[in-house]
Order: C-alpha cells, then structure tokens, then sequence
C-alpha cells in the first residue's frame, strides 16, 4: 500500500514538473504588470489594449543600475541632423542579441530569449518571444526576418553583397521556418560570427539609417513598397519608407520618432506602447515618455546647451576641451559631470606601411626593429599633458582594459621614451645620420618620411606635430601632411600612403572589425595591399609575409569557432602578436569623452568604457533611464 501511495505521488509530482515546464518562463513568476499613466488613460478610453496584452509571454527583465524608477519627462537631447544618426540610434539598441553591460560577459538574450547550436555548429536555432508586437501593435513573427533576407539582404538592388557574417565557405547562409516565434539559421561550415557581428552588432532593425545592415524589417508596412511584392512597387521609395526617420515606420524599441522632416528645428519621439521589457516589479519600459532632439549646427552647439543646463544626459557631441567650463557651470546648470574612457587603444596611431610601393621604404618598415626605434622615440607624457589636457593613458596599441582579450603586461610595451635607444637600434640598422644631422639609406638615398592624416586641425593633428618632431630629433626627418578625409581615405587604402593615422577605436570586442589587428582589408593601413588579399583569398593585392600569414590563419580559426572560451584564447594571441611586433604604433589612449548628466537624470552608469561598435549607452539599457521627481 506505502509502494503504491509512493508511486501515485510521484507520479503526480512528474505531471506538475511537466504542466510548469509547459508555461511561459515569465508566467512562473506569476508576474504583474504595470504601466505608463500615459498609457493606462488611453488603455481605459479603449485606444490601446491592457498592458498584459501589449507584453510578450517573456518579456525582458532589465536589472536596474541604481534602481526601480519612476514614469514621466522628456529627454532632451541635441543632434546634428540625419547624418548624426547615432545621436538617437544608440539610444534604441534593440538587436535580436546584446552585447553585455560587462564587456568581458558574453552576448545576452534580446528580442531571442535563447538560441542553440547543433552538434557541427553548423545550425543555429534563434528562439524568440512569443508574443512580440511592433509599434503598430502588429505581430512580430520570424517571417520579418525572412523578409529581411529575401527582399533586402539577398536583393542586390538595395544591398550590393550579402555581409560576410551570413558566407560560410562561400555559401550564403539558408533560413527554416520552424514556426512563428522560431527559426534555424543552416550554414555551409561552423560561423563564429553570427552571435557576435551578426545579431549583436548587425542585429538591428534594418537598415540602422546610414549603416546598411540589420536582421529584420515590419514585413507587414514595407512589402506594400518593394518591387517584388507589390506591382506598384518602387526600389527609391522602399528606401524612403524603411529609413529611420520616416514617422510612419513601426519601430520594436522604446522610442519611435513621431515628429521630423526636412528643414525641422526638432525631433521628437514618443513612447512605444508595445516595447517588451519590463523592470523586476513588472512595469513596462520605458520610464520616460518620449526624446527632444534640438537641431544644431555643430559639436559647439550641443557643447553650448550642455554647459547651460540644457541637456539632460548626452555624451556625443561633447568635447573634452571644455570640460573645465562644464565643472564651473554644473552647480548652476543643476548637472554632473562623468568621464567615459573611450574604448580606443589609442586616440592617434601610426601605420608603416610594411606593403608600400617604394621597396626601400617597405623594406625598413618591416624591420621589427625599425618599429621599435619609432616607439621608443616618442615622447608620449608630452603628448598627452599638451594633445589630451594629461587625461589620457601614455601606452602602445594593445586593446583597452575592459577586453577580454587585455594582458596588462602589454600595456606599455616598447612605450617609453627613450631617444637614445631609438637612435641606437637605428644606427644598428644601418640608417646612419648626413652632414645635416638626418639619416640615410645605406646607398646614401635621403630618408624622407611622410606621415598622411585627415586631421586639419585639433588635438590629434597637435599629437602629429609633437611625433615629427621626437623623429626629428633621432634623424628621421618627418613631414606631417593634413589633408581632407575624402581625399585621404581612398589614398590610404589603394596602398599610396607611406605612413598613415587614426585612432585605434575597436579596443574592446576587436574581433568583431580587426581592421588593427593584422591586414584584414584595405583598412589595415599597417599593409593595406596585404589586407586586400586577405579579403579577396588571394585574387587582389599582394601576398603577405609568414608572419602576417599566420595572423591570418588564426583569424580563420577564430571565424569557425563557436566555443566562446576558445575565441578568446584566439583573439588575445591575435592582440599579443599585433603588439609585440608593433604593426600599429600607438601614443596615447583611453582618452575620456565627458558626459553630462542632470542630477535627477538616473540609471546611468559611472564607470563605463564607451565604443560605438557596443552603441554607448546603448548597453545601459536607456529604456530604464528616468525621471526622479
């Protein structure tokens, strides 16, 4: 009889086990939900469905940084107009997966509440919410990211080729509908890259306005537009309807803009009331209502609304040049003031062009030791105090500490100024100095380096000035030549540039873009004739050193890896080798941006290593921003 009682429990234990399983993951919680007063009124007037049915089975969480918040307010924000896009696009960072607030965490659940890979990691399987909406209170179902693929993505009449994320082997990737909330993406060979590049940092809304890359678009508003899917179709005005900017656009992040068009002096947003994340009370985000965007002319401008208190939390735009004035008008502009390292290795950096035309050039510039004497030659506490107001870090090139591919012990390595090392390792190349003081090529051919930017003005261009003449000082006669970025740019990557620069800002996760890390294209200005045929498989370009080769070879490793642990040993060893064999050479990095904030202004994070490529603040969750009256 106690055998038979057992077993009657323990089979009505298992059924419970089965039937909690069965529900939703949000429903366990038996959570209740809240909303905007905003909303509730339009709820009770019967505008809008109840919040429970506006909310996906399993909406986001978000953890708070300081705490639960409060509804209401307006953000007031200023931007430089469309081109600025990110002024309002990094507000709205909503991809199907996200990159963590702790950089060296990896990627997190977003509009996917899960996903897995099969066993050859050739298949991944993207679960989303059940339940999601758009703005229009549409469903949101897989079939938008069909969309995406078949009428944008694969259509080169809006997108030239498909984005290397989705090749593997050659092979576009193929798409299976399991159901609505479900999809498997199926690849030609294991991809490293779709969790990372691919729906964390491409995984937005297509197009992202300028940047032309997204994993989904509101099948339902935009089909009525394209060619393939509606007889008066028309390509210009599909591109008109998906843009950003167009008001009519549903939109799945917290705030969609409902008021702009040309020659406005402000845009507007306004809450979206079927955004599905909520706090750890159950109230629907966002807190705030909508964003004031003030249309400005210039950085100077935004610079100007900030110091008076104009602005209620805003880092773009702001320069550190003024953060003096800012501390000396905080009290009154009733703000405080925050400073974000910004996730550049180095705010200004040189490239020798180890595959330039001039094979006398080429030759020295892939001399380890040649790059060595250069480092060592400069003087960066100078450029720093001078350049840089001293608030940033005197170092090489490596990637910034919140990486997880940082080695602290690489930080500042061959960084020191030592001008009698520099002309002593020059001197054992064999560059002896002439009568006038500057060295020369064994043959006696003068040494003249040229180094290329498209800085006319400011501090970086101070920081150039400040190295050609360390140079100088250890006989290497240096011209420091500014020109505009349209005519720099295709310079530098058709291989004409003897010595380029720029600033090394893929510190943090820089394997999603290794542009510095080794000749990847024809942005790897350390050998861009290299990194073109390293991205053509050898069709364009010139074949590079073994080195570099091997470089390259772990990259490739690091392409079909899905092991997370085992991409970081690759990326750090791929850091260790750019470092140690100095194919960038940095000066000063870390540098801070200042950040405004309103003393009521809350959840923003203090300490933060801000970077595009994360979408600062997009991390911080700005939906969870808020008010505190």
């Amino acid at each position: 009889m106690l055998k038979k009682r057992n077993f009657v429990r323990l089979l009505i234990f298992s059924l419970l086990l089965g039937l909690l399983a069965a529900v939703p993951l949000g429903a366990q919680d038996m959570m209740t939900y809240q909303e905007a007063p905003m909303l509730a009124e339009k709820v009770a007037a019967g505008e809008l469905p109840p919040v429970e049915g506006r909310l996906p089975e399993n909406p986001l969480v978000v953890e708070p940084v300081e705490s639960v918040g409060e509804y209401g307010g307006v953000w007031r924000r200023a931007f430089r107009g469309i081109a600025d896009f990110h002024a309002y696009g990094r507000t709205v960072y909503d991809p199907v997966l996200r990159w963590p607030r702790d950089p060296k965490d990896p990627v997190q659940p977003g509009l996917a509440e899960r996903w897995e890979w099969n066993a050859d990691s050739t298949e991944l399987t993207l679960y989303f919410r059940k339940g999601l909406k758009w703005s229009d209170g549409e469903p949101w179902t897989v079939d938008d990211v069909i969309f995406w693929w078949e009428a944008i993505e694969t259509d080169t009449n809006i997108t030239p080729a498909i984005h290397g994320e989705w090749v593997v082997n050659g092979q576009p990737m193929e798409l299976e509908k399991i159901d609505d909330s479900t999809i498997k993406l199926k690849f030609a060979g294991p991809n490293g890259l779709a969790l990372t590049v691919g729906l964390a940092f491409h995984g937005h809304q297509w197009p992202l306005a300028f940047e032309r890359f997204g994993f989904f678009a509101p099948k339902h508003y935009l089909e009525q537009f394209h060619p393939a899917y509606s007889e008066t179709g028309d390509y210009q005005v599909f591109e008109e309807k998906a843009n950003d900017f167009n008001v009519e656009r549903p939109v799945m992040w917290a705030w969609k803009i409902s008021q702009w068009e040309p020659g406005a002096t402000e845009m507007i947003t306004e809450r979206n009331p079927y955004y599905w994340k909520v706090d750890p009370e159950g109230n629907q985000l966002p807190y705030i209502d909508g964003q004031h965007f003030a249309l400005v002319e210039d950085n100077a401008a935004i610079n100007v609304l900030a110091i008076a208190g104009e602005i209620d939390m805003q880092t773009r735009g702001l320069e550190l040049a003024n953060y003096p004035v800012f501390q000396e008008n905080a009290e009154a502009g009733d703000y405080h003031m925050l400073l974000w390292p910004a996730a550049s290795a180095a705010q200004t950096a040189l490239f020798f062009n180890q595959s330039y035309g001039d094979l006398q050039y080429r030759e020295m510039f892939q001399q380890l030791e040649f790059r060595q004497a250069m480092s060592v030659a400069i003087d960066r506490d100078t450029i720093n105090q001078v350049a840089f107001l001293g608030q940033g870090v005197p170092r090489t090139s490596t990637v910034v500490p919140d990486s997880p591919y940082y080695d602290p012990e690489l930080e500042a390595i061959n960084a020191e100024y030592d001008p009698d090392k520099a002309s002593a390792l020059l001197d054992g190349l064999g560059l002896e100095r002439g009568g006038d003081g500057f060295r020369t090529f064994a043959d006696s051919t003068p040494i003249e380096l040229v180094v290329e930017t498209s800085e006319t003005a400011g501090p970086r261009l101070d920081a150039l000035e400040l190295v050609a003449e360390n140079w100088n000082a250890v006989g290497m006669k240096t011209e420091v030549r500014p020109s505009t970025r349209d005519i720099y740019w295709p310079k530098a990557g058709a291989n004409e540039v003897m010595i380029a620069t720029w600033g090394l800002d893929r510190g943090l996760v820089a394997m999603v873009d290794p542009v510095y890390q080794f000749p990847f294209d024809e942005r790897s200005w350390m050998a861009p004739s290299f990194g073109t045929w390293y991205k053509t498989g050898g069709e364009l370009g010139e074949e590079p050193s073994d080195l570099f080769k091997q470089a390259m070879a772990l990259y490739d490793e690091y392409k079909i890896t899905v092991d997370e642990t085992r991409q970081v040993e690759i990326g750090t060893e791929l850091v260790r080798m750019s470092t140690e064999n100095m194919w960038t050479i940095g000066l000063v990095g870390l540098v801070p941006g200042p950040v405004v904030v309103k003393n009521n202004f809350k959840n923003v994070m203090t300490n933060h290593t801000a970077d595009w490529i994360i979408m600062t603040p997009g991390t911080m969750d700005p939906a969870h921003f808020y008010f505190d009256n």
